[in-house]
């Protein structure tokens, strides 16, 4: 059996707390040796989930929580942002609603699970990290 390096975390879904967040997602993906640029991919997709999931999934209700899980494999990361709340699809707003269509850019698989809260799911290509 391989032991793989992983992170997760769960924080209450605020602004503040998606900012800390990928501060450590950036520092745990430079410490398995992602490059900088994949890593300012990563983080540019995953800190739209994590926003989205922060200003929309608790919204009209008391703050929940936010989790990030991330398992590395020998050529791909997998990211997933979870929330306990309710996805809402929303008509476009002048300069809003392009989280989804820009992680869609970047990630490499993008999926989005709406059973009992909300899942993101993106795997991005890495090349070959130790694990």
């Amino acid at each position: 059996m391989t032991n793989r390096s992983h992170l997760r975390i769960r924080r209450p879904a605020t602004p503040n707390t998606t900012r800390a967040i990928r501060h450590v997602l950036v520092a745990f993906l430079t410490a398995i040796g992602v490059d900088e640029d994949s890593r300012d991919d990563i983080q540019t997709a995953v800190g739209e989930a994590l926003a989205n999931a922060a200003e929309h999934a608790y919204e009209g209700t008391e703050i929940g929580q936010i989790e990030l899980a991330v398992e590395v494999g020998e050529n791909s990361l997998c990211v997933d942002v979870i929330d306990e709340g309710n996805f809402i699809e929303r008509d476009r707003r002048p300069g809003r609603g392009f989280g989804l269509t820009i992680v869609r850019a970047i990630a490499r698989d993008v999926s989005v699970d709406r059973r009992g809260g909300t899942r993101v799911r993106m795997v991005f290509d890495t090349g070959h990290l130790p694990v």
